[in-house]
């Protein structure tokens, strides 16, 4: 017979617990990319100087391979090529799915909308 003790294997470490945000306001947090003003990318700016200003941006890197940028929120009456043209674009990764990207412009509506649908906890 053999007297040795069975050997046990370690137990696995315990998983560090985080804190659910629970407050008076609380949004998620995401990657942002550059702005687009006026259709120039803010981090490259004009890569070509024989192409209009709302299509520089998908000439620099961040947007290359993203195509057509669109506001989540805009009216679909609106020629999307105009909003890049006249506004400020946001570009953010989605929160709950990192393959898509939420896209929004500076006009008031289109702002308050994107607040209202990713603010987590209401006052």
């Amino acid at each position: 017979m053999n007297d040795t003790p069975a050997t046990v294997g370690q137990p696995a470490p315990a998983r560090k617990k985080t804190i659910e945000r629970q407050g008076v306001s609380s949004a998620p947090y995401t990657a942002r990319y550059p702005q687009v003003r006026g259709g120039i990318c803010e981090f490259c700016g004009v890569l070509d100087k024989n192409q209009p200003s709302e299509f520089q941006y998908k000439l620099c890197p961040h947007f290359r391979d993203i195509g057509q940028l669109r506001c989540s929120y805009c009216d679909e009456s609106k020629d999307p090529n105009d909003v890049i043209g006249h506004s400020i674009i946001n570009v953010a990764a989605h929160p709950d799915n990192p393959d898509k990207l939420v896209v929004w412009c500076n006009s008031f509506t289109c702002s308050e909308k994107h607040l209202a649908r990713f603010q987590a906890s209401k006052r």
